[in-house]
This record gives C-alpha cells, structure tokens and sequence, in this order.
C-alpha cells in the first residue's frame, strides 16, 4: 500500500513538472518570438499627407535611427508589444506610443504618417515576393548535326 502512494505521488510529480516545462516553453516562445519591422517615412497618398522632412525613430531599446523623408530602414524586434519614439527636428514635441504584432507573419511595415496622424491601420504585413517566370514560352534551340 505504501508502494501505491509513493508510486501515485511521483506520478504526480512528474506530470506536473512536464505541465511546467511546456508552460516555461510557450511563454518564452511568445515573449522572444522575433520579427522584422519596416519604418517607412514615405508620403501617404489617400489623404495626401506628407512625411515628416527629418526625424529620429527608436524602437524598444534599439539604436535611434535618423530618417529623412522617403527613407525606409529595418528594426529586428523580439516579442509581442513594441514602444516607438519618434523625435522631430522642427521644435514639435517627440510622438511616443505602444504597438503590437501579431505572432503569425515575420516582417511588418509601419507607416510613420499614417501613426503620427492617428491613420489606421500604420502596421501591415510586409511580403516578399519571389520573382515569376515569363508566361511567354522560351524558344528550342535546335542543333543540327
């Protein structure tokens, strides 16, 4: 009898700590899931608004980039939430906010006019895309012998 309970309690134990170790792996799955961001400080053309001339992006706690207008640059991000800080060279006070992405996609494009001017949606899924054959068919070149 003794032997049942001992048996039953290092079941229990060892169900337990696998419950553990599958929880610990997930949470540090989402908390470190890494993904790409495109900052683009490019003219908006439905409403017509134009891009700041000169700013400083800084995402997380990676280093400041400066950008002019038209420019895009890439940010590695770790994890689920992100903060942004956008400081503007023509006096106007510095824009900061939180955003989240989403865990499917890898590489995101955020819009720095559409965020500064509350425009929705600022982030999208950014794709590469392979290039494609031609349809047209290629030609057989023939050797005679």
């Amino acid at each position: 009898m003794i032997k049942k309970i001992v048996n039953k309690r290092k079941f229990i134990i060892q169900i337990s700590l696998a419950v553990v170790w599958i929880t610990l792996g997930v949470v540090l799955f989402l908390a470190n899931r890494g993904h790409t961001l495109l900052v683009d400080n490019r003219n908006v053309e439905d409403p017509e608004l134009r891009a700041p001339d000169l700013i400083m992006v800084t995402v997380d706690k990676n280093k400041p980039i400066e950008f002019f207008r038209g420019d895009r640059d890439l940010y590695n991000v770790g994890g689920g939430k992100h903060k942004i800080t956008i400081e503007f060279s023509d006096g106007r006070p510095s824009y900061q906010t939180y955003f989240s992405l989403p865990l499917g996609p890898d590489m995101f494009i955020l819009s720095v006019t559409k965020m500064i001017n509350g425009i929705e949606p600022y982030i999208d899924v950014f794709f590469t895309q392979q290039e494609s054959r031609s349809a047209e068919p290629e030609e057989e070149i023939v050797i005679e012998i």
